[in-house]
């Protein structure tokens, strides 16, 4: 008996992950779905939107009769392992809840949820079950971010001074969920959450306050600035846009150095010393022999669609690692609750015109 009981597991942890997809708009077909074809520890069992036009774009990804406008049909499956999120916002916290209540374990596209409170429920309610629990912000997986941070952690810039993002887009059009903060469209919450998660994974820090404008056009918050002061002193700012050329850069200052990151380009980690001149001959030698560094992995990241897009491929890995080997989860709920609070802090800010405080959880 104990035989059967140990070749059982062996066999659970040989077979791929079996999962569920809520949501089938852009995120899921040009993103994820791509992704986890490089991923055999998964595999999709079944696809649910309520969209009738967005289901049969991808029906084909699922097997015959696995695909159909119901979330909870996807919930209520024993043979479905994991779900994944990714549908407006709104519905985010309702159909993790339902999704942890079943046993699965959750991948929630950012951002967590629409408010601190609904995100606080699904954390609880995760740990209460002990299912894994994610959130997707793929850009921790950058082969830059990584380095940059293990080169902050290590002192190599000194004590952060300040951080300086961009992080636009170019969208003509948006679903109508996506015109609106009610629902969770607008910049803030649809873009800079990626850059203010990238703030506290690379510093180690807290937002403590922020103050943010935003400008709407045909829809709510098309683009928008933010200031934010940490709790150890620090300053970031950030440009975020979605109706301009696309960008995804990050500069981080410190006492003793600098680094530049551009995430859609392959050469895009730079550096330079306290004291220098941005473009000066030593600098640019160092670019030149970054770049020749960096020719092979960018070599190997292109069979996968670029760096940017392996940064999927490469989360869906290790939230299957946390899935089979108990592995902690880097993009934990509580991150995404953090980064959350300080969106919505920002929010305020632009509404009220007054700096604002984050709430701590």
């Amino acid at each position: 008996m104990r035989g059967d009981a140990t070749r059982s597991r062996r066999d659970a942890d040989l077979r791929p992950i079996r999962l569920g997809i809520v949501g089938c708009g852009r995120a899921t077909t040009s993103l994820h779905l791509p992704a986890l074809g490089s991923v055999p520890a998964f595999c999709v069992a079944a696809l649910a939107d309520r969209d009738p036009v967005a289901l049969a774009r991808v029906a084909h990804r699922a097997p015959p009769g696995r695909a159909g406008p119901d979330f909870r049909a996807l919930v209520d499956d024993p043979a479905i392992d994991a779900i994944a999120i990714c549908v407006p916002t709104g519905a985010h916290a309702a159909i993790a809840l339902a999704a942890i209540d079943a046993g699965k374990h959750v991948f929630v596209e950012k951002p967590l949820a629409l408010t601190l409170d609904d995100a606080d429920r699904v954390a609880a309610r995760a740990a209460a079950a002990g299912v894994c629990a994610m959130v997707g912000f793929n850009t921790r997986w950058h082969a830059q971010v990584r380095r940059a941070r293990a080169a902050i952690a290590s002192g190599a810039i000194g004590a952060v001074d300040a951080l300086a993002s961009r992080l636009t887009s170019f969208h003509a059009s948006v679903p109508d969920w996506q015109r609106t903060r009610a629902s969770g469209g607008g910049v803030l919450l649809e873009l800079a959450i990626h850059h203010v998660d990238l703030w506290r994974y690379l510093t180690g820090q807290e937002v403590d306050e922020v103050m943010a404008y935003t400008r709407s056009g045909e829809r709510e918050d098309e683009s928008a600035t933010l200031v934010a002061r940490f709790v150890d002193g620090a300053l970031a700012t950030a440009v975020v846009a979605e109706r301009t050329s696309r960008s995804n850069d990050v500069d981080i200052f410190g006492r003793a150095a600098s680094i530049s990151l551009a995430l859609y380009r392959f050469d895009g980690y730079a550096t330079a010393d306290a004291g220098s001149v941005s473009g000066e001959g030593r600098a640019r030698l160092r670019a030149a022999l970054d770049t020749a560094r960096a020719l092979p992995r960018a070599v190997r990241d292109a069979r996968g669609g670029g760096a940017w897009r392996t940064t999927y491929a490469d989360e869906w890995r290790h939230f299957a690692a946390a899935i089979r080997d108990g592995a902690p989860v880097e993009a934990t709920l509580d991150d995404g609750r953090r980064a959350l609070a300080v969106v919505l802090a920002a929010i305020e800010s632009a509404t009220t015109g007054r700096t604002v405080k984050v709430a701590r959880g």
